[in-house]
Formats: structure tokens, sequence, C-alpha cells
């Protein structure tokens, strides 16, 4: 019990210096603090050390499958494209009942 407690408080102070790294603004600080709180869980909860060999390698399998699926998810915003709406594309000039303005 003292060792779940002990990780438990670790994973509150990693939190706090990640807090602090995010409001300075230090994106490698809080990248390596998740990466620590990540092995934290992986040897502390989980106790992949300790495991059978088939759980460390469905633990592999699984951080796999989640960089496949971040690096999906990140395919979105790398490829969107964002268009300027002006007039010309205003939901008042599709409307078939507003006659346009023609201005001389």
């Amino acid at each position: 019990m003292a060792a779940i407690l002990s990780c438990w408080a670790v994973l509150l102070v990693l939190l706090g210096v990640e807090l602090l790294l995010a409001a300075a603004g230090s994106g490698w600080g809080v990248g390596g603090c998740a990466g620590l709180m990540a092995l934290l869980v992986a040897c502390g909860f989980m106790r992949i050390a300790r495991a059978p060999a088939l759980a460390a390698i469905f633990a592999i399998g699984g951080l796999f499958w989640l960089s496949i699926l971040l690096a999906l998810g990140s395919l979105d915003s790398f490829t969107r494209t964002n268009f300027p709406v002006g007039d010309t594309l205003s939901s008042a000039a599709h409307d078939p009942r507003i006659v346009p303005d023609i201005a001389p």
C-alpha cells in the first residue's frame, strides 16, 4: 500500500511540475514530465517489470496502437485548409429570398 501511495504522490508532484512548465512555455519539459508519468504508471501501478512476458507484449502493442491513433489524429490538423469567408460565400448571398444589391 505504501508503494501505491508513494507513486501517487510522485504523480501529483510531476503534475505540479508539468503545470509550471506549461505556464512557462517549455514544451520539452512538459513532454518529459508526461513521459516520466507514463513510465511511473507502467512500472508502479501496472508492475510491468514483474509481469509475465505476454503482459509486456500487450503493453508494447498498446503503445504502438496509441502512436498510430495519435498520428492519424494529428493528420487532421496538418492537412486542414482554411478558406476565408467573404461576401460571396456568406449565407445571405446564397439565400434565394434576398435580392442581391447591385450597385452601378
